[in-house]
């Protein structure tokens, strides 16, 4: 199955343009914990309470395989103060591609996620930032997928993340 990545291309110029018109302080590189996955968002300011979150997260096996996510998480804040809450919502894909070693799992995998979240920033600073969020997700998982435990189904689950963010 081809995963279209033209769309985030087009999302990414598009909000270029915006980025440097911006004052300072404008991109942020964060860190996050949910369970026991790590992940990596960019957040980009686009306007004084509105952001995105491109975000991005990578599994590897050895003789296994790669488990790779990406998604788009914009976010509109209440208020950007030292505490700065928000709500935000998540469009993204998880993608099982297996090692050409695994004889077992050897097809490629498209689980679809789709969520809302609520959470909150605490800025020590301009320039750093802590969070919290918690989240309901909706995914639709492939044929063969048994991520969620529902090949072809469709799930509801909810979660919680914590991050630490550092703006440029």
């Amino acid at each position: 199955m081809k995963v279209k990545i033209l769309p985030l291309i087009l999302i990414f110029t598009m909000t270029s343009t915006f980025i440097y018109s911006q004052k300072s302080n404008q991109i942020g590189l964060s860190g996050s914990i949910q369970g026991n996955q790590f992940g990596i968002l960019v957040p980009i300011w686009l306007g004084e309470k509105f952001a995105i979150a491109p975000a991005f997260d990578l599994k590897f096996a050895e003789k296994v395989g790669i488990d790779f996510g990406i998604a788009l998480a914009p976010r509109f804040y209440l208020k950007k103060e030292k505490i700065a809450p928000y709500f935000g919502l998540k469009l993204g894909a998880l993608i099982y591609i297996p090692s050409s070693n695994n004889l077992i799992d050897d097809q490629t995998k498209v689980d679809l996620l789709g969520g809302m979240a609520f959470g909150g920033e605490y800025f020590l600073s301009d320039n750093f930032s802590f969070g919290v969020e918690i989240q309901g997700n909706v995914t639709k998982s492939d044929q063969n997928s048994y991520r969620f435990g529902n090949p072809d189904g469709i799930n509801f689950n909810t979660g919680t993340m914590i991050s630490a963010t550092i703006y440029f």
